[in-house]
């Protein structure tokens, strides 16, 4: 089992769990909602906000972070793979740590195989920017994620995930994630409630067909573009 589940650090805890609802997320079934740590589910995938204090280092930060249904296990086949695997033990319980080549810290945690989400359109997906993509790619297959779309010049690799969410890698000089979503469906749909939430959302055509942008309360502009078959079907591994 994987799960991708970005985890987003924010002194605002309330505004952002406010803003992810506006966007179509709901509140996780489990764990159960606590004062420093929210889970959110999409359609696919989820979304985990930490509270950090205001101007710390870690504020607006976004961690690379997956769910797996037995973290030893995970360790065990990652590292069979050619992935080295830390094992720590955290205020949540047991975790797995992945450090890639690149620096980037990857963390898995444990989570339930069925999240109990209603439907809906929205998947998780992760931006995992970076200078050497055939290496992180290569550390995402290990962890086994599943290849979906490869650009055709190799820069960018796109991986789900079996029990929700999306993972990208793209070249970047600076070693990054961000979080973004995946629509399928008119982004268009998602304006009014967003626009309800006092929040500012902009709609782009991109060139792969529309792509919403919107200001987050943790500092960062989340990006929504819509899943388009006809585009990313013939690319796909």
């Amino acid at each position: 089992m994987l799960r991708v589940r970005p985890l987003i650090h924010t002194s605002d805890i309330y505004g952002s769990a406010r803003f992810l609802q506006a966007l179509g997320l709901h509140p996780a079934k489990d764990p159960a909602p606590g004062g420093s740590i929210a889970v959110f589910d999409a359609g696919s995938g989820r979304v985990a906000l930490r509270s950090c204090a205001p101007g710390s280092v870690e504020e607006g930060r976004t961690a690379l972070a997956f769910d797996v249904a037995d973290v030893r296990e995970f360790a065990r086949r990652t590292t069979e793979a050619g992935t080295a695997v830390e094992l720590s033990e955290e205020d949540h319980g047991p975790a797995a740590r992945v450090t890639s080549p690149d620096g980037m810290s990857l963390l898995t945690g444990a989570g339930p195989r069925e999240t109990g989400a209603p439907p809906s359109a929205l998947a998780v997906l992760a931006l995992w920017y970076t200078p050497d993509v055939d290496a992180a790619a290569g550390v995402l297959k290990d962890m086994g994620a599943k290849p979906r779309t490869s650009s055709d010049a190799g820069t960018s690799h796109h991986f789900r995930a079996k029990n929700g969410g999306v993972v990208a890698t793209h070249v970047g000089e600076v070693v990054a994630t961000e979080l973004a979503f995946e629509y399928d469906g008119d982004v268009r749909d998602l304006v009014p409630a967003l626009t309800a939430g006092g929040f500012e959302p902009v709609v782009i055509d991109a060139s792969c067909g529309l792509s919403l942008r919107v200001g987050a309360p943790w500092g960062a502009d989340v990006r929504v573009d819509e899943w388009r078959q006809d585009v990313h079907g013939p690319a796909a591994h």
